[in-house]
């Protein structure tokens, strides 16, 4: 999925949201804002947003001399979504199909995303999510490929989120104990995303493996992997793909392997699935 005009903007105004929540000086805002805005003029049509954003997120933490610019705010989202385990499992527990339930439950944590204009508050999304339907719901085409494959590999999205995706892997392991599961983070922090350095701080290596794509982009810009993760992606025969920025990058491969597991958060992405704002979306590729 390339760019259009509403994503230069959002991409522009994500890095103005971050100077705030940094409280950076005035001066060092304005003039990191200003080299955004000359950059955005020259942001490729032909690229995704993930690798357009790469661009402008390096720059900011350059500026800023951070080289996780957002890792306090992933801490406090990883803190928030840890007090949800209890309510999430006994939800699992008492549910008639677990794994459903479990990934409602690990879509409810994609609304934890610095990169969007619309946000969403966690607190509603877990206290209605088990009541919400998918707008998109391939789940019957997703367990049956399932059932038939020995090994899975599950995109991940941001801090926080994954406190969520490590009920599911461990719903996936009872449910499936001979299921190989590799947990795929980003290569580096970029916005709010999962590093490997979160995925292990979770806990979620003790029921999988965690890998690193490599990618240094906000969703798995294929170009941007390393040779080893694509070499196991490539041989992988069902990929559960969390979040937008990996959709926005996988999308035009049409692989029919992947699962995109989502909640749309904004109107590009609406449009692309032709689906609204605010819903969820389980989607084969």
């Amino acid at each position: 999925m390339n760019i259009t005009d509403d994503c230069v903007k959002c991409i522009v105004g994500q890095i103005e949201k971050a100077t705030k929540t940094l409280k950076l000086d005035k001066d060092l805002a304005k003039s990191i804002m200003f080299e955004v805005n000359k950059r955005a003029e020259n942001f490729s049509f032909k690229e995704t947003p993930p690798f357009v954003a790469k661009d402008v997120y390096e720059y900011l933490a350059q500026r800023t001399n951070l080289k996780d610019p957002l890792k306090k705010m992933k801490q406090e989202s990883i803190k928030k979504a840890t007090g949800y385990l209890p309510f999430i499992q006994k939800k699992i527990d008492k549910s008639e199909d677990k794994l459903f339930t479990a990934i409602k439950a690990a879509v409810a944590g994609n609304v934890i995303d610095f990169a969007t204009i619309k946000e969403f508050c966690l607190d509603e999304e877990i206290n209605s999510i088990f009541q919400t339907d998918f707008a998109i719901n391939d789940y019957k085409v997703f367990k049956n490929e399932l059932e038939k494959t020995d090994s899975l590999i599950i995109l991940s999205d941001n801090a926080g989120e994954n406190i969520f995706d490590k009920i599911l892997v461990k719903t996936l392991k009872k449910l499936y104990p001979k299921l190989e599961i590799y947990y795929a983070t980003r290569g580096k922090a970029i916005i709010n995303d999962v590093t490997l350095e979160e995925a292990i701080q979770s806990g979620i290596d003790k029921y999988c493996k965690v890998i690193s794509t490599g990618v240094d982009t906000p969703g798995l810009e294929k170009k941007q992997a390393s040779k080893e993760f694509l070499e196991l992606f490539e041989k992988t025969p069902l990929i559960l793909s969390k979040g937008m920025g990996n959709f926005e990058c996988l999308e035009g491969f049409n692989d029919k392997r992947i699962f995109f597991l989502f909640k749309v958060k904004c109107a590009v992405v609406a449009k692309t699935v032709s689906r609204s704002l605010g819903e969820i979306v389980l989607k084969r590729g």
